[in-house]
């Protein structure tokens, strides 16, 4: 009896050692995750300027949804700024897809001006409406408006409403950018392909301060300033006017990152405008 008790004791206390020993590297897995997610989320991120207010990680290969880019924008519905740079990335996606407004293939000069929203709250179905701020701007979020590409997996998210309150809920992946790039929660906030991104609007859109899109010579942008949907695609339509310019400017920007994580698959990258400004991106 005395030797099986033995036997027992030492059984027992060799399962103790072995628990001892599982939960001390268990202890030790979690310690060193933590330490990775907050060397991940603190540390500094090495990025150099691309131009027109984007910037670039280097060394980071893009990151893809199904195959396609992500591209992901972030928003605020009463921002005059994220006004301004919806148009230009509206312009850019259509370089690399289709934008259809009830099963209709539309683009950025063909918008359909006389759709808006005079309301504080832009209409679900509203292609314009205008932000807190003052500015005539596109809805992300209208029902019937859709985007699709062989090329490119986007997203878009607006945060809050003209009313300042909560309208939606970033995703995983876009509160993960989010962090990294924008610690302070700016807007307009835009990732492509997790290498490239922008804290604000382009300097294009808004090279004085104030956007284009509102009147000249304007403090800011009163909600009584704004120019309307049909003067802004006008605009857009006129060759060299500042609002044509702006948005061009940018919009090249956006597709020179985009046909950069592509490897130029796109025929838009073969234009003069884009490669020469993809030309000057530094290759991951």
């Amino acid at each position: 009896m005395a030797e099986n008790s033995g036997k027992e004791a030492s059984k027992g206390y060799k399962l103790k050692l072995m628990h001892l020993i599982y939960a001390t590297v268990i202890m030790v897995v979690v310690i060193i995750v933590v330490v990775l997610i907050v060397t991940l989320y603190s540390s500094p991120v090495q990025s150099s300027s691309v131009g027109n207010g984007w910037h670039q990680v280097v060394g980071l290969q893009p990151f893809t949804v199904g195959n396609q880019l992500y591209v992901t924008f972030v928003g605020i519905e009463y921002c005059q700024f994220c006004a301004a740079e919806r148009y230009a990335l509206f312009d850019a996606l259509s370089n690399f897809g289709n934008w259809t407004y009830y099963g209709k293939i539309i683009s950025l000069s063909t918008l359909p001006v006389e759709n808006l929203t005079t309301g504080s709250e832009p209409a679900s179905d509203a292609i314009f409406y205008k932000a807190g701020e003052g500015d005539w701007t596109l809805n992300f979020l209208a029902t019937h408006l859709s985007y699709t590409s062989n090329y490119i997996d986007f997203s878009s998210a607006e945060t809050l409403n003209n009313q300042q309150s909560t309208l939606q809920t970033l995703t995983a992946i876009q509160s993960s950018y989010l962090n990294k790039y924008d610690s302070g929660g700016s807007v307009p906030f835009t990732v492509i392909g997790g290498n490239f991104y922008e804290v604000g609007v382009g300097t294009s859109l808004a090279p004085d301060g104030t956007p284009i899109i509102c009147f000249q010579n304007v403090t800011g942008c009163t909600t009584s300033t704004g120019y309307k949907p049909d003067y802004i695609i006008s605009q857009f339509n006129l060759t060299g006017s500042q609002i044509n310019t702006g948005i061009t400017e940018e919009a090249d920007y956006i597709s020179a990152l985009i046909c950069h994580d592509i490897n130029n698959a796109a025929p838009v990258c073969s234009s003069s405008a884009v490669s020469s400004l993809e030309n000057n991106i530094v290759k991951s």
